[in-house]
């Protein structure tokens, strides 16, 4: 793996780091070993210790007795646009969706045309992945959550992928309660296929009808648990 293909593994170990932080961890949790995360996030060691020191540098996690922790201040260090208009009552479950659906489609029109070959095994990677037989539903949102983010990356456009991930963030909380395996199987994944397929052939505007149909369907089901 030359280097340029190993920081985008440690950006993407970053970011779901940055993701399990924010959704599962609180001040002074300890973060998983550097071995544990190794086998968690399948990347290299050297990936993963770029990620933690990404993290260390914006003050969200700190080094201290042989460990690493969140920060007492990790609230104050990594501010969530999104989430701040949620828990003030600012926007609402319909207002998300809604700009989340616009910025993916746009991400994934921008991505058939602008995503490289790395970008693109990637993405073809992933919806492997999606499609092993014994998928449990905990590790296909897992891999949802990281697809949708790898296709923003491919954009190639740096504000609309921290757009796109912090959507990502507030809604993810809700996955686990709205998705279900029949759901991902026989929606989700065939969605999912002919966006890749879209991007695979850099045909844009299929790229961006497939995220749409597929945005649309995820987002009745979370509307349904959410109303």
């Amino acid at each position: 793996m030359n280097d340029n293909s190993n920081q985008k593994v440690s950006d993407f170990v970053r970011d779901a780091l940055q993701n399990m932080i924010l959704n599962e961890m609180k001040p002074n949790d300890r973060i998983p070993t550097e071995a544990s995360l190794t086998k968690m996030f399948n990347a290299s060691r050297s990936s993963v210790r770029e990620a933690l020191q990404a993290l260390e540098a914006t003050g969200i996690v700190e080094k201290r007795n042989g460990g690493t922790y969140v920060t007492d201040s990790m609230a104050e260090c990594f501010v969530n646009p999104i989430s701040i208009m949620v828990k003030l009552d600012i926007a609402k479950m319909p207002d998300i969706i809604e700009v989340r659906t616009l910025l993916e489609m746009e991400a994934a029109r921008l991505a058939a045309l602008n995503a490289d070959k790395s970008e693109i095994s990637n993405i073809e990677q992933i919806v492997w992945l999606m499609q092993k037989p014994n998928i449990t539903l905990d590790e296909y949102i897992k891999l949802d959550i990281q697809f949708h983010l790898t296709v923003a990356k491919a954009s190639h456009n740096a504000l609309l992928y921290q757009l796109i991930n912090d959507a990502n963030v507030v809604l993810s909380k809700y996955y686990p309660k709205a998705c279900t395996l029949d759901i991902a199987k026989n929606s989700a994944i065939p969605l999912q296929i002919k966006i890749l397929e879209a991007i695979v052939g850099q045909d844009a505007e299929l790229a961006q009808d497939a995220m749409r149909h597929h945005l649309e369907n995820s987002h009745l089901v979370i509307s349904n648990e959410n109303p």
